[in-house]
C-alpha cells in the first residue's frame, strides 16, 4: 500500500475512534439527563404526596364524614395521577432518550 493509502486508512480510522467517542458521550450524557429526569420526578411525587397530606390533614381537623369521602378521593387521586405520571414517563422514556441523543449527535 502506497502512502497515501496509508493516510486514508488512518483518516478513516481516526473517524472511527472519534465517531465512537462521541457516542460514548452521547450515552453518558443521555443517561445523565434521564437520571435528573427520573430524579424530578421523584420530587415531584413527593410534592404532590406532601400537598395531599396537607390537604388531608386540613380535612381531618374538620371530622365530618363528607370529608372522610373528601379524603380518599384525594388518596385515590393522587394514586391516579402519580400512576399516570409513571405511565408517561415509561412511554416516553424511549422517545426522550432518542431525543437527547439527536441532539448531542447534531450538537444542539
Amino acid at each position: 500500500m502506497d502512502g497515501h493509502m496509508e493516510d486514508i486508512v488512518r483518516r478513516i480510522i481516526e473517524l472511527e475512534h472519534n465517531a465512537q467517542d462521541q457516542l460514548s458521550l452521547a450515552e453518558a450524557e443521555a443517561e445523565k439527563i434521564l437520571e435528573s429526569a427520573r430524579e424530578e420526578c421523584r420530587m415531584m411525587e413527593a410534592h404532590i404526596m406532601e400537598m395531599a397530606e396537607n390537604k388531608i390533614r386540613q380535612l381531618q381537623t374538620k371530622g365530618t364524614r363528607e370529608k372522610e369521602d373528601r379524603i380518599i378521593r384525594i388518596y385515590e387521586d393522587t394514586a391516579l395521577n402519580m400512576r399516570l405520571m409513571e405511565e408517561n414517563a415509561e412511554l416516553n422514556q424511549q422517545k426522550w432518550e432518542d431525543e437527547i441523543f439527536n441532539r448531542i449527535i447534531r450538537g444542539e
